[in-house]
Order: structure tokens, then sequence, then C-alpha cells
């Protein structure tokens, strides 16, 4: 088989650089080649259905199978690309129909992330789950609705383990949580993190810090977790989620390149070392926009912008990708909690003066209920005055992630806290006050520094 564009992997990179090549050029029908069998699925919904919030696994599509092909585009699922010939310019290719050599003028690698496998014992035993790809979703909601478990244990305490937290106690579970660091949510403020996990042991969830989980045991039906300090507990089911690394095996026996994390590396037009290949999403590394430097973002919406850069190249446009600040939001019950750019921590490791500001104020005027109590920080150079990272925690109703994208467009647009102050922000007493919280916090910064 002869392509003029093959695309491995059919999630945000794979789909969005299709679906671009074809808004661009009618002329190209690109093809996709997929190890599973559910192109375009929303990963990051998966514990909003196994929770019970989203009630059908098919609802998590963005688009059908039929929508895509009818889009332009072929596919190929159930498919494991074994081999890249980058001389030939061909992949090899198997599934249930045999071996298949395919020849490209361009290829994308979009072949995504895999979970991070702990050295835990016990990993393989049917009560264990990885909570990654749509199968491993199937199966978990199968297996709760079969087995009823009533305790499970959650080995990771970073957004995914949490969300999953939430999912589990939705379906009556008890739940345990145990993080081999010192708190939940390590890339948020100290504050903000115990504000979180006190809001999730109100829901009934414990949790276990600066513990390692070392072994799953399964004796007479029960699940005996156990591990450091003399931790021990049981379960009914242990589900893992203690990270993401770049899925790049595909780079064996070729001169494509990874950088230390393993990471396909790119340039800003996200083409890899190799004439004709590109490479985006949580297989390669990523521009952070604020340091200049190279890092790994796992993020669907970094995966969705790069997949729309090289489609654009592809048909040969000039696009750059100028990078992320790293943005993240997260939904537990009530409560949601945002950040973007950089932490104390970061900002100073980066060669920045940081300082800080934290306010508490009403998400909108009080006078008009119900009102919620929201929690902002913002970080910025003491030199430049420039704008690095911000955090929001508050009720769900109170617009949090997209206050927090105030921020990041000011981050990325390089604006000091002088100019912040002079956005022109919406204000109605139902959804905000005439100065916003978030110009707020940035005010209270800008006093400090005046006050020095």
């Amino acid at each position: 088989m002869n392509k003029k564009i093959v695309i491995i992997g059919a999630s945000d990179v794979g789909i969005s650089a299709a679906l671009r090549i074809r808004e661009l050029d009618q002329s190209v029908r690109p093809l996709i080649i997929a190890n599973n069998n559910f192109p375009n699925f929303s990963i990051c919904g998966i514990p909003f259905f196994l929770g019970g919030e989203v009630e059908k696994w098919e609802d998590l599509a963005h688009r059908k199978e039929s929508d895509i092909k009818d889009a332009g585009i072929d596919l190929m699922l159930n498919t494991e690309v074994r081999k890249i010939d980058t001389e030939a310019k061909e992949i090899e290719a198997v599934n249930n129909e045999g071996s298949h050599k395919i020849s490209y003028e361009k290829l994308v690698l979009g072949t995504g992330g895999v979970n991070v496998v702990p050295p835990i014992e016990g990993l393989d035993l049917p009560e264990v789950f990885f909570m990654r790809w749509m199968d491993d979703a199937i199966s978990f909601d199968q297996f709760i609705a079969k087995k009823q478990p009533k305790k499970a244990v959650v080995v990771g305490g970073g957004y995914v383990g949490l969300e999953m937290v939430e999912a589990l106690i939705n379906r009556g579970l008890e739940v345990t949580v145990v993080e081999f660091l010192d708190s939940v949510l390590t890339t948020i403020d100290k504050k903000f993190r115990e504000l979180v996990q006190k809001r999730l042991e109100e829901k009934g969830a414990k949790f276990v810090l600066n513990t390692a989980v070392e072994k799953i045991e399964k004796e007479n039906n029960i699940l005996l977790v156990s591990g450091s300090g003399d931790f021990k507990t049981e379960a009914d089911t242990v589900v893992v989620s203690v990270g993401t690394k770049p899925n790049t095996k595909l780079a064996e026996g070729t001169e494509l390149k990874r950088d230390e994390r393993g990471a396909f590396t790119v340039n800003e037009k996200m083409q890899t070392n190799v004439k004709d290949i590109y490479a985006g999403g949580d297989c390669v590394q990523t521009l952070n926009n604020i340091t200049g430097e190279f890092d790994y973002f796992a993020l669907g919406t970094v995966a969705h912008k790069h997949g729309r850069i090289i489609g654009s190249n592809l048909c040969g446009l000039e696009h750059e990708f100028k990078g992320v600040i790293g943005t993240q939001s997260i939904k537990l019950f009530d409560t949601a909690v945002a950040r973007t750019g950089l932490d104390e921590k970061e900002a100073q490791a980066a060669g920045f003066n940081p300082v800080n500001a934290e306010i508490e104020a009403w998400d909108h005027k009080i006078y008009y209920p119900p009102a919620y109590h929201t929690y902002l920080k913002v970080i910025a150079d003491k030199d430049s005055r420039k704008i690095l990272g911000a955090q929001i925690l508050g009720n769900i109703n109170a617009e949090i992630s997209k206050r927090i994208d105030i921020f990041a467009s000011a981050i990325y647009n390089q604006m000091t806290i002088e100019e912040f102050s002079q956005l022109d922000l919406s204000y109605t007493p139902p959804l905000s006050s005439p100065w916003d919280p978030v110009q707020s916090v940035v005010q209270k910064l800008e006093l400090k520094l005046l006050k020095k």
C-alpha cells in the first residue's frame, strides 16, 4: 500500500492533524493507524464514565468511526505498527489480516504515552487496574458491576488518581489513597493541596502519605495491600495511577532521536530529526513558553495543538509551535482547582526572582446569592514585573477554569502586573465584581512590591 501521509495513533494528535490536512487540501486522504478500536475517544473523560456522570462509554467518542471516514480520513484499527524503515520510507504493520508493508511520503508519530509501571508485586492480578485506555475503563466498569467491590485502594494522588477517587466514591466504594510523596496534587500550592484533601476526606476518602505500595497479594478473595512503614490494608480492587511516560519504542532500530525522558525530540515545526517524519503529543518533548526549555507535558490540549501544527505544515504552511505553560484544571465533587505557569520553586530554578500574593475573595458580588469563597495566588518576577504563574481554587460554579485562562493568556503574552489591571474584563453582579478576583490578587502583589 502506498500512502502520501500516514499517521500512527488515532487520538488527539492523529485526528487533529488529519482533520487539519483535510481542511487545507482535499486532494489528500491521510491514513490513520491505531492499535485499538477506539479512534478519537476522550480518554480524559474515563473517570466521569466510571463515576456514572457519563452514562455510556460510547458517549466519550468525539467522533464516530463513520464520521472520521466521512471526513475523508482512512482508518486501520486494531493494527500494531512494528517497525519503521526510514530509508525505504515504509512501515510494517500487523493485524488480524496479517502483516502489511505501507509506504509513506510523510509520517506522523502520535503514539502517545504509556503508564508508568511502579515496582509493585502483584500488578498482574485481575482485580488490579490501570486507567489509561478505553478498554481499561470498560473492563473496570464491568468488574464493578459484576463483582460489586466494597473497598478500593488508589495508588497515586495525582490528577487522574484523585478523579478516580471521586468516581469510586460515586459508585459506593470506600477509597484509600496511597501516595509516595508527602501530599497529593504536588503541582499546586500546599494550601490548595490541603484544601483538596480535606474536601475529599469529607466525602469519605482516606489518605496514606509518604508511603510506597510494595506488594499486592490475594488471600481468600481479598487483596492484601502492603508497603513501606508497615503499611497494610485490605481491598477488593486496586487502581494504579502514578504517571505517564512517552511511548517511543518505534524509535528502536532507527535514527530517531529521543531525550533523557525517552521522548522524541522535535523542532518548532514538530519535525523530528529524520526527514519527513513529524511527531506530537505525549510521545514528544514540549517547549515551555516561559523558560524556553523543553519539558514534558502529557496534556490533551498540548496534543491537539501539536496535531494542528503538524497538519498545517504537511500542507505547505510554515507554522511553529510557540510552547505551552502547563495550564491544568481538575474538578473534584463541587471543588475545582486550576494552575498555570510556574510556581515559586520552578520560577527560581528558571532564573527568575519570584514574588507572590494570595487572597481569598468572593467569586462575584455577595449580595447576589449564592456567592462562593475563592482562593487565588499569583507569582511574578520581581525584576521584570511579568506574571509567571497563578493558581485558583473554588466552587465549580465560580468559573475557576476560565479565570485561570485569563492568567494563562496574560503569561503567554508576557504581561506585567501593571498591564494586567488594565484588562477590560466583563462585569455583572451575578458573575463577577468591577475588579474581578484575578485582578484583585495581582493588585495586592503590586502594592506589596510598592511597599518594599
